[in-house]
């Protein structure tokens, strides 16, 4: 009887998962069509002279994109923006989101509104949080101007410097972004078990050596797709540079998502934006699949 029924229930498993593929289907087809095709059609622009102001002249030139790409000083200037920014922004959201869960942690009373309020910046548009800091810096209207003159401070010039405009769009990107790490982080902490750091304190271990050596070794895959996923959105950064800067002044902290919305919409040059596109992407994927590769090797 076993041996009769088992084609029946053979025959109703690829039933079901027929049916479960047909539920996926639409979802994967969206999918497909979003991203893969944009993404295959970016990569075949990225070697044709297209113009967007002259579609009709554009013409297959192989790898003069690329080659023009790593032989522009603006091009390289904004990748070079872009590696700093990126590895500054979130370092600091990274050592401030940690310290901001292990303070948080340690607090018995009123531990939410601590919450809230470091989650708060999160929540908002990146372009609101451009427009509010750029009052915020303003140094005759500012806050930040009118505290730094009553402690008898001269107020840098944020956006008219180089160096203080790239730091100045780095701390607002590490005060959005801060809480992200924050939240995975305090979870974490909140969620793991806390019989070994009891038996360290018992044993005469400090604060220190229980968070090197219990803490951090716990929360630690947390942290790592923490950074992976800061990396990401710092790295392909552009609603808070655009309206703090616009990359500027000159390419001062022009990045390579600011780069290829010039090239595209400004100078029409389809071609070398989607070449500084497919690279973008390529150093994203690398960068990530390393992380991801090191994260589950530990894990194993």
């Amino acid at each position: 009887m076993t041996l009769l029924q088992t084609p029946k229930k053979n025959k109703r498993a690829s039933k079901d998962t027929l049916l479960l593929y047909s539920f996926l289907m639409p979802s994967l087809i969206i999918v497909f069509a979003m991203t893969v095709v944009p993404l295959c059609y970016a990569f075949f622009l990225s070697f044709q002279d297209y113009r967007l102001n002259k579609p009709q002249f554009a013409f297959f030139n192989g790898l003069n994109n690329y080659i023009e790409m790593f032989t522009n000083k603006a091009v390289l200037t904004s990748i070079g923006n872009t590696v700093f920014y990126t590895v500054v922004s979130v370092s600091a959201s990274v050592v401030f989101g940690l310290l901001a869960a292990l303070i948080v942690n340690q607090i018995k009373t009123g531990k939410s509104f601590y919450r809230i309020a470091i989650f708060a910046p999160m929540m908002l548009s990146s372009v609101v949080v451009g427009v509010i800091w750029k009052f915020l810096f303003n140094n005759q209207l500012g806050i930040v101007g009118y505290i730094l003159s009553q402690m008898n401070i001269a107020a840098p010039d944020w956006f008219g410097n180089p160096r203080w405009a790239m730091a100045s769009i780095i701390m607002v990107d590490v005060w959005q972004w801060t809480s992200y790490v924050f939240l995975l982080c305090l979870a974490g902490l909140e969620s793991m078990n806390m019989e070994p750091v009891e038996s360290a304190r018992i044993d005469g271990a400090n604060a220190v050596q229980i968070f090197w050596h219990i803490k951090l070794p716990t929360i630690l895959p947390l942290i790592q797709i923490a950074a992976i996923f800061r990396f990401t959105w710092a790295f392909r950064g552009f609603d808070s540079i655009f309206t703090l800067t616009k990359g500027g002044p000159g390419i001062a902290t022009e990045t390579m998502a600011i780069s290829i919305w010039r090239y595209a919409f400004q100078q029409y040059n389809i071609g070398l934006s989607s070449s500084l596109s497919v690279l973008m992407f390529a150093i994203l994927m690398v960068l990530a699949m390393l992380i991801l590769r090191k994260t589950f090797r530990k894990e194993d």
